[in-house]
């Protein structure tokens, strides 16, 4: 929670005075899918990456013709040496394709990347899950 949100948050306000200041920029958040609907088995890393991912999306509003952008990464899982000795989840990517999808949203002023981009569609079908089946759910 520290370092998801709270550390996110403290370090972004100073940022963001600067940015202003001198009228262009842009800040990149590394939120995650777990941030659109935390599940039980990561609930407190899907509700951190959750509460910056939201301050981001409403810090973007705020800023929105200042000259500054904001643009939020939700990456799946991605295969690192973090991950490293972990089952894959289906549509699981690497962090070169990470860097690839946020020079693009960089290029084209994209707000919101998803990686892959698939991950859009399946997590709005597991936003919009009745809570029951929700649960079941072993993911």
């Amino acid at each position: 929670m520290q370092t998801n949100y709270t550390g996110v948050v403290s370090v972004t306000i100073p940022l963001v005075r600067r940015l202003r200041g001198q009228g262009h920029g842009t800040l990149v958040l590394f939120s995650s899918v777990a941030a659109e609907r935390p599940r039980r088995s990561n609930f407190v890393y899907g509700s951190s990456k959750a509460g910056a991912d939201a301050f981001y999306q409403g810090l973007a509003d705020s800023l929105a013709g200042s000259g500054v952008d904001v643009v939020v990464v939700r990456p799946g899982f991605v295969r690192t040496k973090m991950t490293e000795g972990l089952e894959p989840a289906p549509l699981s990517t690497t962090p070169e394709a990470v860097a690839e999808a946020v020079a693009r949203a960089l290029r084209r002023g994209d707000g919101t990347v998803w990686v892959p981009p698939a991950l859009r569609f399946v997590m709005a079908g597991v936003r919009h899950l009745p809570r029951p089946v929700f649960r079941r759910l072993d993911f």
